[in-house]
C-alpha cells in the first residue's frame, strides 16, 4: 500500500483530468470550497496515486514523481498506443538494474515510470 502521495500543481484542473485519464488514471475524488474556487483532487492508476492541486499555496509547477510499475516497457507500448507523448522512452538511465522513461504533463510535471531488475548476486 502507497503510504506518501505526492501532490502536483496544475493550472486547470478539467484539462489535467484529462491528460491523466489518457494515462489510465481515473478519478477517486474532487474538493471544492464552493463554486469558482481551486480544486484539490485524487487520481489513481494501479494503486498509485497523486493530488493534482489548482491551489497556489500547495506547490510549484514542475514537480518530478516517480512511479513504480511492473513492466515501463509494456507500459511505453500502451502510451503510445494511445496517442501520449514520451518524452524519454524507456532506457536505464538510473542504472542497468532500472528501466525509466519519462513523461511530462501540460504543467511541466515529470512523471518517470520505473522498473527495478533483481540484482544477481
Amino acid at each position: 500500500m502507497q503510504t506518501v502521495i505526492p501532490a502536483l500543481r496544475v493550472r486547470a484542473y478539467a484539462s489535467s483530468k484529462s491528460f491523466y485519464e489518457q494515462l489510465g488514471f481515473v478519478e477517486l475524488w474532487t474538493h471544492q470550497f464552493e463554486p469558482g474556487f481551486p480544486i484539490f483532487a485524487a487520481v489513481a492508476r494501479d494503486g498509485m496515486q497523486t493530488f493534482l492541486t489548482e491551489h497556489t499555496g500547495d506547490c510549484a509547477f514542475g514537480a518530478k514523481v516517480h512511479f513504480y510499475v511492473p513492466d515501463v516497457d509494456a507500459l511505453n507500448a500502451e502510451f503510445l498506443a494511445r496517442g501520449m507523448s514520451v518524452a524519454d522512452p524507456p532506457g536505464n538511465s538510473l542504472g542497468p538494474n532500472i528501466r525509466d522513461m519519462l513523461i511530462v504533463d501540460p504543467d511541466g510535471n515529470k512523471l518517470v515510470f520505473l522498473t527495478v531488475s533483481q540484482i544477481n548476486q
